[in-house]
C-alpha cells in the first residue's frame, strides 16, 4: 500500500509542477478560472494531495517539524486574529512546502525510487526546457515564467553538478551547462549567480584543489557574462534621476520594465517603507504589502515587492521573518549533522544537493517572491529536504 502511495503522491508533485507551464505550450487554456490561474490551481490541487497524503501516514513522519512550528504556528495565528481571503490564501501558500517536507519523510526510500524520483525531475526539466528553446526560436524570445523557470531548473542542476562531482560523469556536467543557458539567455541576473554559487560552493566537492579549480573557472564565466552586452543594458541606469511612481505604474511589468535596473528592488522598498516603521515588529498582516502597492500603483490586482524579505518583514514583522530565518538556519545545520554520519553516494548526493539549493533558496527570495512559487520550487525542495530524513532501506 504504501508503494503505490509513494509513487502516487509524487506523480501529484511533479504534475502540478507542470501545470503552470500548460497555458505556456496550450495558448487556448483560459488565463483564469473561478478567480484562479493555472498557479492558483496547481498549488491548490498539491494541497488538497498533501493534506489526504498527510492524513495516511502521520504517525511514520520523520521531518524535523520543531524547526517550523514556529513559523507555521505564527502564521496560522496571525491569519485567525486578522483574517482576510487573501491573506489566508498567502498563508496555504507558505505553509504548503512544509506540508509536503512532511508528508515526504514518511516514506521509506531505496537507490531504485532515487532514481525514478531523478528520471521523473529529468523528464520535467527536459520538457521545460523545450518550452524554453520554443519561446527563444519561435516566440520571439518570449518564454514561460522568466522568473520561476531558473528556480525550477536550479533543482536538475544542483543535482548534475552533485553527481559530476561524486563520479566525474562530464554528461551531467553538460546537462548542468543546457539548464545554465536558461538564466544566461533570459539574462535573469539572481538565477545566473545562484547558477555560478552551485558548483562553488556544492558540498559534494570536498576536495580543496577542486574547488580551486572550479572556482577559478567561474569566475571567468562570472566575467564574460558581466561584460556581455545584455548584462551592461539590463544593469545600468539610463539616468541618476530617482525612480519615479510613474515609471512603473506606466510599465506595471516588471521584468519589461527599462527604468527598475535595483536587484534589490529598493523602489518598492521606499513605497513599503512608512508601513515598516509604523509596525516593524508584528508587522501589518498578511498580504498586507500587495494591498499597499495595488493602491499606490493604481493596479487592478495585487501587487508584490519582488523581494520575500521585504514582503515577509512588511507583513510578519521582524518576528515573522527572524521565525522564517530560524527554519533555515537550524534546518541547514540539521543536515549538515546528518551528512556528516552519512557513507552511502546516493544519499551523500541528495543531502548536498538539498543544503546548496537551501543558499539558493535564500538567494532567490532577495529578488522575487520565490516563497509564493509553490509548485515550481519549494514544493519540490521541501520534498528533497523530507527525503534527507526519511527511512533509507539500508536502515532496516
Amino acid at each position: 500500500m504504501k508503494e503505490r502511495h509513494f509513487y502516487t503522491f509524487y506523480s501529484w508533485l511533479f504534475f502540478t509542477a507542470v501545470i503552470p507551464y500548460l497555458g505556456f505550450l496550450l495558448p487556448f487554456l483560459p488565463v483564469s478560472l473561478f478567480g484562479f490561474n493555472l498557479v492558483g490551481w496547481a498549488w491548490i490541487i498539491m494541497l488538497a494531495a498533501g493534506l489526504y497524503f498527510f492524513s495516511i501516514q502521520l504517525s511514520s513522519v520523520r521531518f524535523p517539524i520543531l524547526f517550523w512550528l514556529p513559523w507555521a504556528l505564527y502564521l496560522i495565528g496571525y491569519i485567525v486574529v486578522q483574517y482576510s481571503f487573501f491573506g489566508l490564501q498567502l498563508t496555504l501558500q507558505y505553509l504548503l512546502p512544509l506540508l509536503i517536507g512532511v508528508v515526504a519523510s514518511g516514506f521509506t526510500y531505496n537507490r531504485e525510487k532515487y532514481r525514478w524520483l531523478f528520471k521523473m525531475l529529468m523528464r520535467l526539466s527536459l520538457f521545460v526546457l523545450f518550452l524554453f528553446a520554443i519561446g527563444r526560436v519561435f516566440r520571439g524570445g518570449l518564454t514561460p515564467y522568466t522568473a520561476g523557470t531558473p528556480m525550477l531548473l536550479s533543482i536538475p542542476a544542483a543535482l548534475c553538478a552533485g553527481i559530476f562531482f561524486l563520479s566525474a560523469h562530464v554528461e551531467f556536467l553538460v546537462l548542468f551547462g543546457a539548464f545554465f543557458l536558461v538564466p544566461i539567455l533570459d539574462m535573469t541576473r539572481t538565477g545566473i549567480a545562484v547558477f555560478l554559487m552551485i558548483p562553488v560552493l556544492h558540498l559534494a566537492n570536498r576536495n580543496i584543489l577542486s574547488k580551486i579549480i572550479v572556482g577559478i573557472a567561474v569566475f571567468f564565466v562570472l566575467a564574460g557574462i558581466v561584460n556581455s552586452q545584455s548584462f551592461q543594458e539590463k544593469s545600468r541606469y539610463e539616468s541618476a534621476k530617482k525612480l519615479e511612481l510613474s515609471d512603473i505604474s506606466e510599465n506595471l511589468n516588471y521584468y519589461e520594465n527599462k527604468n527598475i535596473r535595483s536587484s534589490g528592488r529598493m523602489t518598492f522598498y521606499d513605497l513599503l517603507k512608512p508601513g515598516l516603521a509604523e509596525k516593524p515588529v508584528f508587522g501589518n498582516g498578511p498580504r498586507a504589502d500587495g494591498l499597499v502597492l495595488g493602491k499606490i500603483l493604481n493596479m487592478e490586482r495585487l501587487g508584490e515587492s519582488h523581494n520575500d524579505y521585504l514582503s515577509v518583514m512588511y507583513n510578519y514583522g521582524y518576528a515573522g521573518l527572524s521565525l522564517l530565518l530560524f527554519g533555515f538556519a537550524a534546518t541547514f545545520l540539521s543536515m549538515l549533522s546528518v551528512l556528516l554520519r552519512e557513507s552511502d553516494r546516493y544519499r551523500i548526493l541528495l543531502i548536498t544537493s538539498t543544503m546548496t539549493l537551501l543558499i539558493g533558496f535564500l538567494m532567490f527570495m532577495y529578488t522575487d517572491n520565490i516563497l509564493k512559487y509553490t509548485v515550481i520550487f519549494p514544493d519540490l525542495f521541501f520534498a528533497m529536504a523530507g527525503m534527507v530524513y526519511a527511512r533509507y532501506e539500508q536502515e532496516e
